[in-house]
């Protein structure tokens, strides 16, 4: 992990946003004191549903106004 201070930061924010995306860490230094640490996004997970009909809702035989009307419940 590397220090940078926010001075630092804020003038080479291209370079730290490179190093960041290559998996480097940084923690910002503000007046002497660590206040923040920059890390890596974490990559997003696909989902993969091969079949997402299967898993759906069963209707139970309303049409979907009435099924959204008994959801509110009256309230709007």
């Amino acid at each position: 992990m590397k220090t940078i201070t926010v001075r630092e930061m804020k003038a080479h924010w291209a370079e730290v946003e490179a190093q960041v995306r290559d998996g480097e860490t940084f923690e910002v230094i503000n007046r002497g004191r660590p206040t923040v640490r920059i890390v890596p996004a974490a990559p997003r997970q696909i989902l993969a549903w091969e079949n997402h009909l299967a898993t759906a809702v069963p209707s139970a035989g309303r049409s979907a106004e009435e099924t959204i009307e008994a959801d509110r419940e009256g309230r709007w």
